[in-house]
């Protein structure tokens, strides 16, 4: 466990062993503050004011360095905790990025929000429990010793209690953490289901699904509820019923001193440093079990984070370190091929999609147009054949030229709870550029009515905005990048005729200065394409011009029938 936390927050160590060497000092402090104490009780009563001033100046000087040290201890560990959850919290969210849509469907939306906004946090505070834990077991040792100076059997009695007591607080602790982990797996499943009903809001409120949501609702609540009672007795075992093996093994302390004062064999302010530090003993007891029972809980944090970072990204994708950014945007497929779980969704796929014109692949579902896009974008690698980009593998390109010069806009491209200046502030913060981009595509002017204008926030999804308004500001979130190829995955799928023809004009305006590739299933759009490329299960059956199409391939006639109906069976 502590190798696996080191390891998780190397970035922040010389501000954890500054810690440490700190509450290392406040320890000694604790030990000497107690014995300055007794001296000064034994001064005054034998009337000795010199030596007792003595030592209550040492016992303020004292106070005050450990009051200073305290101030450090705690800026030091401000510090640390904050450096810690950022870097702990940007290595999840690097991690999710990379998670394709196959790791995404195993692992619950619910699971992974608490990762991020709770184990994150969790992790960051562990470092102060597990120096607790060390400082107090380091404390107690020395006091022990000091006992069994006093009298061993005294000493090895407490020494013997205090592990009694360590076991069993362990023992119930321990117990309490494994429910706990059941606990946290509920909470995750509560809250999964939560984000699936707000997600599907429409849908139950109007279709009386309530009920039975409130029955999953009830079984988990339910769930929750049984492991949390459950947690709490154990708790309680440790925090109340072990309290009373200290209280009694107090009273024979107390009784020991007594037969000792009464044969002079002892000092009050010794009496009084004893039973300090017979408090101070299990005062650390309670501490350390305190602090192991929630190290223990923060370890479910800690290993839910570690497990997520340590997920396996079967990533083939491969670049390159050609860095050149000036980019015509030729593309061409050679013989590509590609399977999706061992089945085949293309196969030897030849095309070209020039610069300055409108290439459309069209087909019905599961011919195969999402995933040539998806190539394109590199979110899969080919199985056999080449991509290239001006007659360059798109392997060969770095990162982020890649990345800036290929970018989609899809059917229900999703807009953050941010204004609208924000939203696009996530390619280009400039707002001149905005401007200039909502102007190209005709929503400015839309923008500019509103009161807020450009500050005017979007709610959940942009949902205060219609679907047209909401793919113009998508399209001109995505021509901030300055992407020299673009891709519109079913952008008109969902439009009035009005808007559809709104946005065949924006694809008209940008093909003079962009690669412009359509997945349409729409024939007014079609109409539009330079080159339509036409797909039936993963093969292209038919390519040209839509006049050209329509003369020569019975396929594409087909498609033509209804833009939202599927075409028949390719039987031709």
């Amino acid at each position: 466990m502590i190798k696996k936390y080191l390891n998780l927050c190397k970035e922040n160590k010389k501000y954890l062993y500054l810690f440490l060497g700190l509450l290392l000092i406040l320890a000694i402090l604790e030990l000497i503050i107690p014995v300055t104490i007794s001296s000064i009780i034994d001064y005054l009563t034998i009337k000795n004011k010199n030596q007792t001033l003595l030592y209550i100046g040492i016992l303020l000087i004292l106070y005050i360095t450990y009051n200073v040290i305290q101030l450090f201890t705690c800026k030091t560990y401000t510090i640390y905790f904050k450096n810690c959850f950022i870097d702990i919290h940007k290595k999840a969210m690097n991690k999710i990025y990379t998670l394709n849509d196959d790791l995404l469907s195993k692992i619950p939306k619910g699971r992974i929000l608490n990762i991020v906004n709770i184990d994150t946090i969790n992790i960051a505070e562990m470092a102060d429990y597990m120096f607790d834990v060390a400082m107090n077991f380091g404390i107690t040792i020395v006091i022990v010793l000091i006992f069994i100076k006093q009298n061993i059997v005294l000493g090895i009695g407490i020494l013997a209690i205090y592990i009694i007591y360590l076991m069993l607080a362990n023992k119930y602790t321990k117990q309490a953490t494994y429910y706990e982990k059941s606990q946290r797996e509920y909470t995750d499943k509560l809250i999964h289901l939560l984000s699936q009903t707000l997600n599907g809001l429409k849908d139950i409120q109007t279709s009386g699904m309530e009920k039975r949501l409130n029955k999953k609702y009830d079984y988990l609540r339910k769930s929750w509820g049984n492991k949390y009672e459950i947690r709490r007795k154990k708790y309680l075992n440790y925090s109340v019923n072990l309290k009373y093996l200290i209280r009694i093994t107090k009273v024979f302390l107390y009784l020991y001193f007594m037969y000792l004062i009464l044969c002079n064999q002892i000092s009050i302010g010794k009496i009084i440093l004893f039973i300090s530090y017979y408090d101070r003993i299990f005062e650390c007891a309670v501490n350390q079990m305190n602090s192991m029972s929630i190290i223990r809980r923060y370890t479910i944090s800690l290993n839910r984070v570690v497990d997520l970072l340590n997920v396996d990204i079967k990533n083939d994708i491969l670049y390159g370190d050609i860095d050149n950014d000036f980019i015509r945007g030729l593309v061409e497929f050679k013989r590509v091929s590609f399977s999706y779980k061992d089945i085949p969704t293309i196969k030897n796929i030849n095309f070209r999609a020039e610069p300055n014109q409108i290439t459309a692949l069209v087909g019905h579902s599961g011919s195969g147009k999402t995933t040539i896009a998806n190539l394109l974008l590199k979110l899969y690698p080919c199985n056999k054949g080449k991509i290239l980009i001006d007659d360059i593998s798109i392997d060969e390109y770095t990162k982020d030229v890649y990345s800036s010069n290929v970018s989609i806009v899809n059917q229900s491209s999703f807009l953050f709870h941010m204004s609208i200046k924000e939203n696009l502030g996530m390619i280009d913060a400039n707002l001149d550029h905005q401007m200039e981009v909502c102007k190209r595509v005709g929503i400015h002017d839309y923008i500019m009515s509103l009161p807020n204008g450009y500050k005017t926030v979007l709610s959940e999804n942009g949902a205060n905005f219609s679907g047209g308004q909401k793919q113009l500001l998508a399209i001109a979130r995505t021509l901030l990048s300055k992407s020299e190829i673009l891709i519109f995955d079913e952008v008109t799928s969902s439009l009035d005729t009005l808007l559809t023809e709104k946005i065949q004009e924006i694809f008209d305006d940008l093909k003079k200065d962009h690669t412009i590739i359509i997945i349409t299933h729409k024939k007014e759009v079609m109409k539009l394409a330079d080159k339509i490329i036409v797909l039936h299960k993963g093969t292209i059956v038919g390519e040209g011009t839509h006049h050209d199409l329509l003369k020569s391939n019975s396929y594409y006639k087909s498609l033509q029938i209804s833009g939202k109906q599927e075409a028949k069976d390719y039987n031709e």
